[in-house]
């Protein structure tokens, strides 16, 4: 008899493949750390990172503890944390002289709140009979006794609507307020604005100022402001400081300026 070979089959290889090795460990174990550093680097803000001195800088009218007060930082606020709009906003909210403030971190535990404050100032009556301060942008400041009004530089000619303090002034007359505020900003860019003792604007083209207690100054109307104003500061300049007249500049955007001493 034959023998029948039958065939083997072949012998299985070992699998190469290799079983997924779970990370899950490993993946808890780094979210731990970072938790763990964003825990520190917390704790070490609010530790660490505290408000502990506060200058002020530019004060002449208000005094560092009515700007800290009102600026409402306190000591030991988190430094980091501390809001710089709704401070500056505090801050011209309640004290109306400022005019501009800025807030600044001083690493690692100072505030540093730079202000700027109107030091010019002109006193105006109310359609009520009032009488306030404003500032040379149209800002009321604060009320005064009626009786003070000369005793401030003052604008004649213009009545405004009651005001309120921090807010600008409005007026029945705007042309009137618009002469004003146009020949105060003007004024104040080239740094006279301080020697001026009054404006009277109850004639809107024939604007009158006057300066210090020399010179009365005739503007005319609006119109080319800035030029009269340059003009002015022209003729200023070759004055002696023993002259005193009066200067005609309301034809000065035809170039004719005039100067009459006084007698």
């Amino acid at each position: 008899m034959k023998r029948t070979n039958k065939s083997r089959a072949p012998a299985r290889r070992p699998s190469t493949q290799r079983r997924p090795v779970s990370t899950g460990s490993g993946m808890g174990a780094k979210l731990l750390i970072m938790a763990a550093v964003v825990a520190a680097v917390v704790f070490g803000v609010a530790i660490f990172f505290k408000v502990n001195t506060i200058e002020v800088q530019g004060n002449t009218v208000y005094s560092a503890e009515q700007i800290v007060e009102a600026s409402q930082i306190r000591q030991g606020d988190n430094l980091l944390t501390v809001n710089k709009a709704l401070a500056v906003g505090n801050i011209k909210a309640a004290l109306p002289y400022v005019e501009d403030v800025s807030i600044a971190r001083s690493l690692p535990d100072g505030i540093i709140i730079q202000v700027r404050e109107s030091t010019i100032c002109f006193a105006v009556m109310t359609d009520t009979n009032a009488a306030w301060l404003i500032g040379p942008g149209g800002k009321a400041l604060e009320r005064i006794e009626p009786a003070a009004f000369n005793e401030y530089p003052h604008i004649d000619g213009l009545l405004i609507a009651s005001p309120t303090a921090g807010q600008s002034v409005s007026s029945s007359s705007p042309t009137a307020l618009s002469a004003v505020l146009s020949v105060m900003s003007e004024l104040d860019g080239t740094g006279l604005l301080e020697h001026i003792r009054a404006i009277n604007v109850e004639k809107e083209y024939d604007i009158v100022v006057w300066y210090d207690d020399r010179y009365e100054i005739k503007l005319g109307g609006t119109d080319e402001m800035a030029y009269k104003i340059r003009y002015l500061c022209a003729i200023l300049d070759q004055l002696s400081e023993y002259q005193a007249g009066t200067i005609d500049l309301s034809q000065a955007a035809e170039k004719k300026a005039t100067f009459q001493p006084s007698t």
